[in-house]
């Protein structure tokens, strides 16, 4: 966030504009390309998992596809009615619960799993070199938000306070994400599916955690469409002073009932949820972490001012963020070709 004040006297409004400041339009493009894959990916792959959830769930005759569209209305719902990220913060306080729910569900199901037979067999290995990069790739989208951190950060009452509340949002999810992962490796090593919830016992506490999940996605794509819908609004003066009162209410529901209904359409032709989280992860989130934030930091601020150390450490940032994208993305884009040419009606 140091990147917003670089210049000690005005904030900078967006990730976009700190591109912008670094590098020009090259700068202000490359943030819009990797933010737009993000901020529009995540939610179409939160459809994809809350659709064929929900199909698992309710025992009704309707296919996967038909869920994925209930949920985009659901998902339309606040996207359409909350403006900005202070109206849509509600919905993350329910997703955080949501993740909470469904952490203890994992962790209970993977230690009654440790004894089961059908998993007795499975392998273990402390690193598979060949697979690092596809799960740094994926494992980044667990700390993936800072693409609307300047929204989030500007939503606050006390920004200020800004420290200290990523670090504990991210010491929170560490813990969260670790008590998940040991576990549920023990038990299911490489078996494990994606999510996890396929390997779980098939127990009323499995269910409940299906639709904690559900639940999760569903407010949370709201938050990142919210983002990207600011910046798009923003760019077009879609505001109240340039359009009027009701003329600003119906262009901004009209665009973000459009954008709601593009995302159902990609969940729908792309529906493998794991191969689709790598490929979002490797092509926009290890740019998004590990490669601009860098970057634009040496740029605004200096690489003179920096320590040696700190030179080194930032390269060792970058060379990982570029490698698992560029490794990450291409392992990927194989998986989803052979779902594509072994299931091609998966949903």
């Amino acid at each position: 966030m140091m990147c917003l004040y670089y210049d000690g006297v005005h904030r900078l409004s967006s990730y976009q504009e700190v591109g912008r400041h670094a590098f020009g339009k090259v700068g202000l493009w490359t943030v819009w390309f990797f933010y737009t894959i993000l901020v529009i990916g995540a939610p179409v792959m939160f459809l994809i998992l809350a659709g064929t959830g929900l199909k698992s769930v309710i025992a009704l005759d309707i296919s996967a596809k038909a869920w994925i569209w209930i949920c985009a209305a659901i998902v339309a719902v606040p996207f359409v009615l909350f403006k900005t990220m202070k109206e849509a913060a509600i919905t993350s306080v329910l997703g955080a619960l949501a993740t909470a729910v469904l952490a203890v569900v994992a962790v209970r199901g993977s230690i009654l799993d440790l004894d089961n037979p059908v998993y007795a067999d499975v392998n273990h290995n402390l690193v598979i070199f060949s697979h690092l990069p596809t799960a740094v790739a994926s494992i980044s989208m667990c700390f993936g938000g800072n693409a609307i951190y300047p929204h989030v950060e500007e939503s606050m009452r006390y920004p200020k306070s800004w420290n200290r509340v990523v670090t504990a949002a991210h010491c929170t999810c560490t813990i969260l994400y670790l008590a998940v992962a040991i576990p549920g490796y023990m038990a299911y090593g490489d078996l494990a599916e994606s999510p996890i919830l396929n390997n779980l016992p098939k127990d009323i506490y499995t269910t409940l955690g299906t639709i904690v999940i559900i639940i999760h996605v569903l407010f949370t794509a709201p938050l990142l469409l919210t983002s990207f819908a600011l910046e798009i609004e923003r760019l077009a003066d879609i505001t109240v002073s340039s359009r009027g009162l009701v003329m600003e209410r119906v262009y901004r529901t009209v665009f973000r009932v459009v954008v709601a209904g593009v995302c159902a359409c990609i969940a729908c032709t792309v529906p493998y949820f794991g191969h689709f989280m790598s490929l979002l992860g490797a092509l926009s989130i290890c740019t998004l972490i590990f490669v601009l934030p860098v970057v634009f930091y040496a740029r605004l601020v200096g690489w003179k001012q920096m320590r040696w150390f700190e030179l080194v450490w930032c390269a060792m940032i970058v060379v990982i963020g570029v490698v698992s994208a560029v490794i990450g993305s291409i392992d990927a884009i194989h998986a989803l070709k052979d779902d594509f040419e072994n299931d091609p009606t998966a949903i």
